[in-house]
């Protein structure tokens, strides 16, 4: 009798538990789900505990929703790794995932350069930087600048890029194709103005007036020249008329009456003698004798009007060039006959005798043509009409050109540039240039332009070299001023060595 009470106490306990077991079964209400764990966590395992319930109702197994949710953690959560193992992904947020949220990051700055990037280095091939320092390095060790010899105009107008002297000229002739600037040999630099003719001492600075056309009928000066060696000075005017005035005296030498009354357009003094070769705006060039009042010489070999003539260094040719582009080379021994013949695609004013190597010729064309052509006399021998040996293309106007006595290097003057097209129109159409009314220096015989200076505001329509060979004077009839540039740099003479044989003598 004593057992029963414990028997009913167990059923009744069964019964109670039975009761809220099928309770828990009969209610559906639905759980609410743990909130996954963000992962940013620092730990990467979600808590697989078994849940327990209070001992007075009993335990309850879950173990098989704790496998689920096992199985799902193992699908979403991050690789199982040590943080300080360097396999981590490039970055824990997924910044790029939409196009709205790289714009929010673009917007706040968490992009680019502001994020860290982790780079593992442990499985990636051998990095080349040290091959290429090395290299870096060595190609350093072997490399040699280019030196730059004093007497190049990298060397002096690189540099500078400004004029050292300005002078004005009020009245000088509004044509670029005029000649109203000469320098002489003794430092002397002389302008025509109108119907006058101004000069300076470059050495005391002090200005004179050479000589005055007082009649309207002499018309104005166009032509100035110096002779190669002195002072005397022979001037060319607009009607014809031809004179020579001693610089030193301020005399008038000799004159030439305007036979003809066409125009003087350039002139050429001839060193070796009193030769004088003019050019006329009818496309005939004369020879006149200082000693002579008459002509000496009178040869029509032009179409169209000279703008350029110039004798060679070691005279034995004269060259006239044209209107047309049209460049004769004549025989200084005997003017009637002609020895080659040129062409460029316009006008030419420009030319220029080489000094360290006679047979060559530089000459410049104006629009459409812009190139400066190199020719070679030593090539007249095969045939009359020689192709250039170089050529220097500038799209620009070329209306001087002076080689260097003491480098291998050419200057030219320059006027407006235009757009390079296959066909150019007739009204030119400006382009910006670093040729645009400039002075440029260009190598020889690699015609790599070194040095462009804008020299003027408007054409630099005619250059002089001093008697040193390193100055050239520029003049622009737009601003009626003349400036004075540091080009080049004298050579230094190589000291010599003293002989045994100096210090005796035989008697």
């Amino acid at each position: 009798m004593s057992v029963a009470p414990h028997a009913d106490l167990h059923r009744v306990t069964v019964h109670m538990t039975d009761h809220i077991l099928g309770s828990l079964r009969d209610c559906k209400l639905e759980t609410p789900l743990r909130k996954r764990r963000s992962r940013i966590s620092i730990t990467n395992q979600f808590s697989a505990k078994r849940q327990r319930i209070s001992e007075a109702i009993g335990s309850i197994d879950v173990s098989a929703g704790a496998e689920q949710r096992q199985e799902l953690a193992d699908i979403n959560a991050e690789p199982r790794a040590d943080r300080f193992i360097a396999t981590r992904p490039e970055a824990l947020f997924p910044m790029n995932t939409t196009p709205r949220t790289n714009r929010m990051a673009k917007t706040f700055g968490l992009t680019d350069d502001r994020l860290l990037h982790f780079i593992d280095t442990t499985n990636t091939t051998p990095d080349n930087k040290m091959l290429a320092s090395l290299r870096r390095s060595v190609s350093q060790l072997f490399y040699s600048p280019p030196v730059v010899h004093q007497t190049s105009a990298v060397a002096h107008l690189g540099k500078r890029r400004q004029f050292i002297l300005a002078l004005d000229g009020p009245g000088i002739p509004q044509d670029p194709w005029a000649y109203p600037l000469s320098w002489s040999s003794t430092n002397v630099i002389a302008v025509a103005c109108g119907h006058d003719v101004y000069y300076q001492d470059l050495d005391t600075r002090q200005i004179a007036h050479l000589c005055n056309l007082p009649r309207p009928s002499l018309g104005r000066i166009r032509a100035l020249m110096f002779e190669p060696r002195g002072l005397h000075a022979v001037l060319g005017t607009t009607t014809g008329s031809v004179q020579v005035w001693d610089a030193a005296s301020r005399r008038r030498v000799r004159s030439w009456p305007n036979t003809d009354w066409m125009s003087i357009s350039t002139l050429a003094w001839r060193s070796c003698s009193r030769l004088i070769a003019i050019g006329k705006a009818d496309g005939c060039i004369a020879l006149l004798d200082v000693r002579a009042s008459d002509e000496a010489h009178k040869r029509r070999g032009h179409r169209g009007g000279v703008h350029a003539t110039q004798w060679s260094h070691d005279e034995r040719f004269l060259v006239s060039a044209d209107a047309h582009g049209t460049i004769h080379l004549w025989d200084a021994r005997n003017m009637s006959t002609r020895v080659g013949k040129m062409k460029h695609d316009s006008p030419v004013k420009a030319v220029a005798w080489c000094p360290w190597k006679p047979d060559l010729l530089a000459t410049g064309g104006t629009y459409p043509d812009g190139r400066i052509h190199i020719w070679s006399t030593s090539q007249l021998a095969n045939t009359l009409s020689p192709a250039p040996v170089e050529t220097i293309q500038t799209h620009s106007s070329v209306y001087s050109l002076q080689w260097s006595p003491h480098s291998r290097e050419l200057l030219s003057t320059h006027g407006f540039a235009w757009h390079t097209r296959d066909r150019l129109p007739d009204v030119p159409e400006t382009a910006a240039s670093p040729y645009t009314n400039s002075i440029s220096v260009h190598a020889f015989p690699t015609c790599r332009r070194l040095v462009s200076v804008t020299a003027h505001t408007g054409t630099v329509s005619q250059s002089c070299l001093g008697p040193d060979g390193t100055m050239v004077f520029t003049i622009c009839y737009r601003e009626e001023a003349m400036k004075m540039w540091k080009v080049w740099g004298q050579r230094e003479e190589a000291e010599r060595r003293e002989s045994s044989f100096d210090k005796f003598s035989i008697r």
